[in-house]
């Protein structure tokens, strides 16, 4: 138990510190009156009654809320958020909480002031000339149910310090549900389409590709995972599937889609979807990524976690449709940070790259070089 408590307290620290620089970032400029905030009602699909909610952990506030903003092109961008994760007693025992420390918790357990998209940079500063999406529509679906977006279960835990019961709402899977029915009334029909997230939201927005298009199935169509590679344990896989309820469409991944392992979701997507565009990105030494891979089990993770995502990086490569960004560094993601201007270590700017993405441009997949060094200082 020392081990797996080691593990969490390394992971809140290096979790910590991303979002605290996330949320140190500068208003979005120009973006503070066109956004629209919408607490949605529950709604009944096919019979079965989708009620929005967030994880409703100890102490936590149930209420779920989305973005929406209306844009000048026929464009539409709908993003993922991210915020953590939780699977078990000890994981989701930890949650961030809005009246708590910056950065504190495990997982997002509700929304919290950072989760407005007005607050973020990247992406959503639509006043800069070199944002590829500035004047798209924005779909921004915040996270609050530790289950990147894929979970449809109340799951029961028992706090490993007390002993007390506790139920968490892992619904981010039926959260998207109403939503969804939300933009088939209220959105039209886009010509570009950009369907993204980062850390959490990555996965989140793999999950839910199949079912926006669907509902989009004309035009053109990207998906990018933003600090989301998909390397993960298989212990970690069966504790998630059981307390998630883990829900992938079966319509690309068959009558077992849990059972996909994570690393060949996106794969299985751009087979799926030939004619679409995928990419990832990501940095050699993610460190959040890694510490949620040490989480889950896995011994040597500094070195473990990198190895995997190069060698699982490189097979995806092989798919004519899939192309990627591999960044030097330790931080975890781009999208929402002014990251996203500056970075350039894969021989491209980043934001020149996904708007050639974007473009339907000849598009090379980009890497640091001589960068996969480990770090002086890896803790785990």
């Amino acid at each position: 138990m020392r081990i797996v408590y080691l593990a969490a307290a390394m992971l809140l620290a290096v979790w910590g510190c991303a979002q605290s620089a996330n949320e140190n970032m500068p208003v979005s400029s120009g973006a503070t009156q066109e956004w629209e905030r919408i607490n949605p009602e529950p709604v009944r699909i096919n019979g079965r009654l989708y009620e929005p909610t967030c994880s409703d952990a100890p102490g936590a506030n149930k209420e779920f809320a989305f973005w929406f903003k209306q844009g000048r092109s026929d464009a539409l961008m709908v993003y993922f958020d991210g915020g953590g994760a939780c699977w078990n007693d000890a994981t989701c025992a930890v949650p961030r909480l809005a009246g708590g420390r910056k950065g504190a918790g495990l997982y997002k357990g509700e929304l919290i002031p950072g989760d407005d998209p007005t607050r973020m940079n990247g992406v959503f500063d639509l006043a800069n000339p070199r944002n590829p999406v500035r004047d798209w529509s924005i779909l921004f679906v915040p996270y609050c149910t530790a289950d990147v977006h894929s979970g449809s279960n109340t799951a029961q835990y028992r706090n490993p310090d007390t002993g007390e019961p506790y139920t968490i709402q892992h619904r981010g899977w039926d959260n998207f549900q109403v939503i969804l029915h939300w933009m088939r009334d209220h959105t039209s029909k886009p010509q570009r389409l950009l369907v993204t997230g980062s850390s959490a939201g990555a996965y989140g927005a793999a999950t839910h590709y199949a079912a926006l298009r669907k509902v989009y199935p004309s035009g053109r169509a990207v998906f990018l995972g933003d600090g989301g590679q998909g390397v993960t344990t298989t212990e970690f896989s069966q504790t998630r599937n059981t307390n998630w309820n883990y829900t992938l469409p079966a319509s690309v991944f068959g009558r077992n889609p849990h059972l996909t392992p994570d690393a060949a979701v996106v794969a299985r997507l751009a087979a799926k979807f030939p004619r679409d565009r995928f990419a990832q990105y990501t940095t050699t030494y993610d460190a959040t990524q890694r510490a949620f891979y040490a989480q889950m089990g896995s011994e040597r993770s500094c070195e473990a976690w990198t190895n995997s995502m190069v060698r699982e990086l490189k097979e995806r490569q092989n798919t004519p449709n899939f192309h990627s960004y591999l960044a030097r560094g330790e931080t975890h993601t781009i999208l929402r940070s002014p990251l996203f201007y500056a970075e350039q270590s894969g021989g491209e700017p980043f934001a020149e790259w996904l708007a050639t993405v974007l473009s339907e441009g000849e598009t090379e997949n980009r890497s640091c070089s001589d960068c996969l060094s480990a770090p002086a200082q890896c803790s785990f």
